[in-house]
């Protein structure tokens, strides 16, 4: 799934079908055009996605290590799950 603009919606839409597949990080959803997908991860718990947390050390783009990166695995998702 392309992102094909930057609303919260279509962001949202996107990490769900990435997180559908296996865990991402925040700089790998960053590298995908979104930003700031703490956010994101945030509402999709609120509409009742179980998406666990853990971080681990990675090297972004720029060939910058950083410790603490979070890592978002989908657990499960609610009984409508085309909220």
């Amino acid at each position: 799934m392309k992102l094909t603009d930057n609303s919260a919606a279509s962001q949202r839409a996107k990490i769900k079908a990435c997180l559908r597949g296996r865990a991402h990080s925040t700089l790998e959803f960053r590298a995908m055009g979104i930003c700031s997908p703490a956010p994101r991860i945030k509402e999709l718990r609120k509409l009742g996605y179980d998406i666990s947390t853990t971080t681990r050390t990675e090297t972004d783009q720029a060939g910058v290590t950083h410790r603490g990166i979070a890592v978002y695995t989908l657990l499960s998702e609610p009984s409508s799950a085309d909220i």
